[in-house]
């Protein structure tokens, strides 16, 4: 039904009605990513905080537009991507933990290394909303992205790794259960352990990356290596840990226009 509501007026009017909406009717939202930006040392006015919104209004339009997009159509949307980094990766046989946040379009991401033959395996939980959340799931199985839910990643993560394919986790997530505190923007916060840990337990490496939007319907993704498993290994896991996340830092700092969170990263009241 959302798609159809999507397709049947044009993309941008309807992304534009939905941020406006969803920023005027949610002042809790609105707070927390002012709060969000203020703490990353971003600019958190109110033109920056409904930025935010119409990223995410944006991303929500094209997850459902794009199952309509074929291949090329998705692949000439991208000005870039390195994808040599995860050919280098895959060649030792080993799989990928594929790191990101929410930055630009995370999902069309997804879908362009999909549509190239890459496996991808995606945690998630609950999105957008739980009345959303199965309609989500449908569009990225439609393409070709496999979706796990938390309960049961592990031993499909493992198996996924094991086949040589790609998981990827979005860090600044809040699914994950236990954790490791780590500083992040200056303040100990409690993170995802579990890219460190299942890299040592898989001997796949830990590449990072995220898809910022360059234009409209315009993107561009960066994509690196961080951590090796036998880093992960050797430890101690307090210090990896710490590494990861001093990356994954710079990726938000760099990125903190596009970066829709709409919890509280760093904490209440920060």
């Amino acid at each position: 039904m959302l798609a159809v509501i999507v397709y049947g007026i044009d993309g941008l009017t309807f992304r534009s009605i939905a941020a406006l909406l969803d920023f005027a009717l949610s002042p809790g939202k609105r707070e927390r990513v002012r709060r969000n930006l203020s703490g990353v040392g971003g600019p958190a006015g109110g033109t920056d905080v409904l930025r935010i919104f119409r990223h995410h209004a944006a991303n929500m339009v094209e997850m459902f537009a794009s199952s309509r997009w074929g291949p090329e159509e998705v692949s000439k949307r991208f000005e870039s991507a390195a994808t040599d980094v995860l050919d280098e990766a895959l060649g030792e046989k080993r799989g990928i933990i594929l790191v990101t946040v929410h930055i630009g379009n995370w999902e069309l991401a997804a879908r362009f290394f999909s549509n190239r033959g890459y496996a991808m395996n995606v945690v998630a939980g609950v999105q957008m909303n739980r009345f959303l959340t199965g309609a989500v799931k449908n569009a990225k199985e439609r393409g070709g992205i496999r979706v796990v839910n938390p309960e049961h990643s592990y031993r499909r993560l493992f198996k996924a790794l094991s086949s040589n394919e790609i998981v990827a986790l979005l860090l600044d997530g809040d699914i994950y259960t236990g954790g490791v505190e780590v500083e992040i923007f200056s303040r100990r916060v409690t993170m995802p352990r579990g890219a460190v840990r299942l890299s040592a337990a898989s001997g796949a490496p830990v590449i990072g990356g995220f898809c910022r939007r360059v234009g409209r319907e315009r993107y561009r993704i960066h994509m690196e290596r961080i951590l090796t498993a036998e880093q992960c290994r050797q430890g101690p896991e307090h210090e990896v840990q710490e590494k990861l996340y001093r990356r994954i830092e710079e990726f938000i700092s760099a990125n903190s226009d596009q970066w829709c969170i709409f919890r509280d990263f760093l904490g209440d009241g920060h």
